[in-house]
């Protein structure tokens, strides 16, 4: 029921109970003026006068709650207005130590079977795709709104710190002795060569260029042609070489080769220094904040793709996941007594540190409203049941004023 009902329910019930007030006025005048017509006529009488006065004693109480009856400053009338902001403490600390306990919401909450509740409900198909379309417009969301420089920024000092955090030099020596261990050298310096190999030829301008810097003027252009030319005539032999003869000399040289960085990598303090020091140029260095910047940028972009797209996989990875929780849930008993278990301990979290700041807001909520908007709101909401104590009062009063009639006439 909203306010205009209540008002107009209100106003009902107050034409009602003021209808019966003046009907027993003038019931009184007229019992009054022909009482002595017959001896009933005086039973009526008292039971109009009582009844009278009883309406009148139950309106000034009703009306004494939200005003100064006839607008006469009686003490002790008007308490509502009178009394706001006692009554908005009062109303913030009923909330907090009736609705807000954390054993009874615990207990409540322990008989609703959270955990089953849950599971039937992520294992029914339109639940959980409405769940993931819920949780996919919210990553779009968050995505559209968030910071890109403060973003990337915070995964360039989270990748600072996380690699900062780890020496270099025994990472590599690790990673060098996987190979050496698995008897991958071979396929590590092949692989090497088809890579050089493939860098020179994809950038011959930048390396004749180069080489001509590095010769005389006066030498022709046309040397740091055939120098470039030797360079890759000798890469492509030496790749070819590698591939055909699984015993070429190079491959043991490697071989030597790794085992040595290993041991340095590892013991030699002077090489963990400079690869500590190279380490901390390479984060300084500009490019890593690009990396940085780039990263995220990809990632947002492929997450935007993804949670907009209707039925795209990372929607329907999502619904599938929502949906073999339930199956764990519906199917794993200790799974289930450990959400519950979560759901209490949450609940009781949350109710013990926040349960007192609900109750203030509400106490500091109701002291923001204005003084007649309290009065309103309060008479709105008690107002229709208060006017049955002024019916009540007139009924009640005149059955009395029978009852002490009856008594006077007995006893007198």
């Amino acid at each position: 029921m909203d306010e205009a009902q209540r008002a107009l329910a209100l106003r009902k019930m107050q034409r009602i109970a003021t209808g019966l007030l003046i009907a027993m006025s003038i019931l009184f005048v007229i019992t009054s003026i022909y009482r002595e017509m017959a001896p009933w006529i005086g039973f009526v009488r008292a039971f109009a006068e009582a009844a009278m006065i009883g309406a009148i004693a139950d309106w000034f109480a009703v009306t004494a709650l939200f005003r100064h009856p006839l607008g006469i400053p009686i003490p002790h009338t008007a308490i509502v207005p009178r009394r706001k902001d006692r009554i908005a403490e009062s109303f913030g600390r009923f909330i907090e130590r009736n609705f807000l306990d954390p054993d009874k919401i615990a207990l409540r909450l322990r008989r609703q079977n959270v955990a089953s509740r849950l599971a039937r409900w992520l294992r029914q198909p339109e639940r959980s795709n409405q769940l993931a379309d819920l949780a996919a417009e919210s990553l779009t969301g968050l995505l559209r709104v968030a910071n890109d420089d403060e973003v990337g920024a915070a995964i360039q000092r989270t990748l600072s710190d996380r690699v900062a955090g780890v020496p270099v030099t025994p990472l590599i020596a690790q990673l060098l002795g996987v190979v050496v261990v698995e008897q991958r050298q071979r396929d590590v310096l092949l692989q090497l060569a088809r890579v050089l190999t493939q860098w020179v030829e994809a950038n011959q301008e930048a390396i004749r260029k180069r080489i001509a810097g590095e010769l005389p003027p006066w030498m022709p252009r046309i040397v740091d042609q055939k120098i470039y030319e030797r360079l890759l005539d000798g890469a492509r032999r030496t790749l070819a070489e590698l591939s055909e003869d699984p015993d070429h000399p190079l491959y043991e040289q490697f071989t030597q080769t790794l085992d040595r960085w290993i041991v340095n990598l590892q013991y030699d303090t002077e090489v963990r220094a400079q690869g500590e020091a190279l380490k901390q140029e390479l984060l300084q260095h500009p490019m890593f904040r690009e990396v940085a910047g780039k990263l995220w940028q990809d990632l947002k972009t492929s997450l935007l793709t993804q949670s907009t797209m209707a039925g795209s996989p990372l929607r329907e990875s999502i619904a599938r996941g929502l949906a073999n929780l339930g199956d764990v849930l519906e199917n794993d008993p200790e799974w289930s007594a450990r959400i519950d278990g979560w759901t209490e301990d949450l609940s009781r979290y949350i109710v013990k540190r926040y349960g007192r700041t609900a109750g203030e807001f509400v106490t500091q909520t109701v002291n923001a409203w204005e003084t007649d908007e309290v009065t309103r709101k309060i008479e709105l909401q008690f107002g229709r049941d208060l006017q049955f104590i002024r019916i009540n009062g007139t009924i009640v009063g005149g059955l009395v004023g029978i009852v002490i009639y009856t008594l006077s006439l007995w006893l007198l």
